[in-house]
């Protein structure tokens, strides 16, 4: 069914109407429940809105500062790319209009101070990956960066998605991927910010017939760090993969929020949520698989498994089915735990140090996510793993 035509600026002033009158969540917003986000809401915080033209000879590059994108000199793409402002694209516009969810606070933020976005087009095979850099920096300052990608039918990508930078600030990304029919998205995204940073982020997905979009995340920085996933399976045979991999320290949180519409028949979806606490840290992981009742021969599966090494560490888990068919494959798991004291007794007695045994354990724990993942994806998202072992366990 098309989508009412609605340009990025009215979908911008709809948005800022709704954050007026709801603002931030509250403690007795159910999705927010387990994440205290207090020290973001009492800041004040100034929209970023600075673009700056620079140079770049790397191919299928694009680049952020603050949230707001910047204009590259002899721009280089594969063919199949297609790169424009999204005030350009109307269709993409109200794509993202349509597939908001209603009240959403993160979404209504960001998109009320957004100056513009990004409409990308994948219309065919593109060998290279398509890097995508986030860079923040600056105290009290807010970025918001809207970007819709569609593939058409038979597109294949692979995104690395990378978001770093310094400064007491907010990152709040807003992305909607449309992968049409029999496309293919490999979407791979490190969550690497200075510790003093906050990040709430937003993925929509849509999924047509024999499509298939494989999201796979490591969320290693930042003070209050939450990415929110949905997915919406919305014809036969479309096929979601979520793996995410989460780490905290000190008095860090971490909050891994999916949500799965099954809204068609012989569709799949699997999720694996890694992660590791230690001192005061906090995480959630809630996931929903909601499966419709017309979605028969649904297989759709999550499984949450926490390391926590300090005692002090809290993990909360909140998996939910809701089942509408009777021909359904669905299941849910989570564990919480800490190391093996054997198996850490085993590795120090053929004289391997207490520190390198535990750094052992956790990372044998963590690669179980990224081991089954191609280059160079897996490379590129088991460097942010392997540091913060290194760096952080003691």
């Amino acid at each position: 069914m098309p989508h009412d035509v609605v340009s990025f600026e009215r979908l911008a002033a709809d948005a800022a109407s709704r954050y007026a009158d709801n603002g931030w969540p509250g403690s007795k917003d159910e999705a927010w429940r387990f994440t205290n986000i207090n020290a973001i809401r009492k800041t004040e915080f100034s929209p970023a809105d600075t673009a700056i033209t620079g140079t770049s000879s790397e191919i299928n590059f694009i680049h952020f500062i603050n949230g707001v994108h910047q204009p590259i000199d002899n721009m280089s793409f594969n063919d199949g790319i297609i790169c424009q402002k999204l005030t350009d694209n109307a269709g993409l516009s109200s794509a993202l209009a349509a597939a908001i969810p209603h009240g959403h606070h993160v979404a209504d933020f960001a998109l009320a101070h957004a100056s513009d976005g990004l409409a990308i087009t994948i219309d065919q095979v593109v060998d290279n990956p398509l890097q995508m850099i986030f860079d923040y920096s600056g105290d009290g300052i807010s970025s918001h960066p809207v970007v819709v990608i569609k593939l058409l039918p038979g597109a294949d990508l692979t995104i690395l998605e990378e978001h770093k930078g310094d400064g007491a600030g907010l990152s709040a990304p807003v992305m909607l991927f449309c992968v049409e029919e029999g496309a293919k998205l490999h979407h791979a995204r490190r969550l690497i910010e200075s510790d003093q940073r906050y990040h709430l982020g937003l993925n929509l997905v849509q999924q047509k017939s024999k499509s298939v979009y494989s999201g796979d995340m490591v969320m290693a920085g930042g003070d209050i760090t939450r990415s929110e996933t949905q997915v919406s399976l919305m014809e036969a045979d479309a096929q979601s993969y979520l793996n995410a991999v989460y780490l905290g320290r000190d008095a860090q949180m971490r909050d891994v929020t999916s949500r799965i519409d099954h809204d068609a028949p012989d569709c799949q979806s699997f999720q694996r949520i890694h992660g590791v606490l230690d001192n005061q840290s906090k995480a959630v992981f809630q996931g929903k698989v909601k499966v419709e009742r017309y979605a028969q021969k649904t297989d759709g599966n999550q499984m949450s498994r926490t390391l926590i090494l300090s005692r002090e560490a809290e993990a909360n888990t909140k998996p939910e089915l809701e089942i509408y068919a009777d021909d359904v494959t669905c299941s849910h798991g989570a564990t919480i735990g800490e190391l093996d004291s054997d198996q850490l007794f085993y590795l120090m007695s053929r004289g391997i140090g207490c520190d390198e045994a535990r750094q052992m354990l956790i990372e044998a724990f963590l690669m179980d996510v990224v081991d089954a993942l191609d280059d160079p994806k897996r490379e590129w998202l088991i460097e942010p793993i392997e540091h913060w072992i290194k760096t952080r366990v003691s």
